[in-house]
């Protein structure tokens, strides 16, 4: 009972100080377990987006209404124009984005074969199934996966960006 008063007692104190309880808890929590599996870790939460930073780097999530495309995307990998950002990440090593569009599967798919290995990326693998298609490009020393996946009336792309 005693410690139930003190997390009420700290959500009201953080209430006060501008930022959402849920927020601050959540983030506590995730500090909390990060530290049980030994990484030291400071957790921001705010307006839908999280940064996660060690001492590899700072790590970013957004997903929702408010999600984009973070500015550090790399430029060379084309981000297929008219989707809709459904989540986007960014880690030290690399990026993924979770993309939606109201283009077929054939059409994006061209596009990326088009504008990919315009830009100098060797494709390394394709493979095509029912309403899905799943790509592979290198350019040293990093990697970009792609999946576009036919979901009723509209697109999703997956686009992930890895270094070695």
């Amino acid at each position: 009972m005693k410690r139930i008063v003190l997390v009420a007692a700290a959500a009201l104190v953080m209430v006060g100080c501008g930022k959402k309880a849920s927020e601050s808890i959540a983030e506590k929590m995730i500090e909390h377990a990060m530290a049980k599996d030994g990484v030291k870790g400071k957790v921001n939460i705010s307006d839908g987006k999280m940064s996660v930073e060690t001492k590899d780097g700072t790590s970013t999530f957004s997903a929702g209404g408010d999600a984009k495309v973070p500015d550090t995307f790399p430029k060379d990998v084309p981000v297929y124009a008219g989707t809709k950002v459904l989540m986007s990440i960014n880690v030290p090593n690399g990026a993924n984005l979770i993309l939606e569009s109201g283009d077929s599967v054939e059409k994006i798919v061209a596009f990326y074969k088009s504008k990919m290995t315009g830009a100098g990326w060797k494709e390394e693998m394709s493979m095509n199934q029912p309403n899905t298609t799943i790509l592979a490009y290198k350019k040293e020393p990093r990697t970009v996966q792609l999946a576009v996946t036919q979901a009723g009336t509209t697109s999703q792309i997956t686009l992930t960006v890895a270094d070695k």
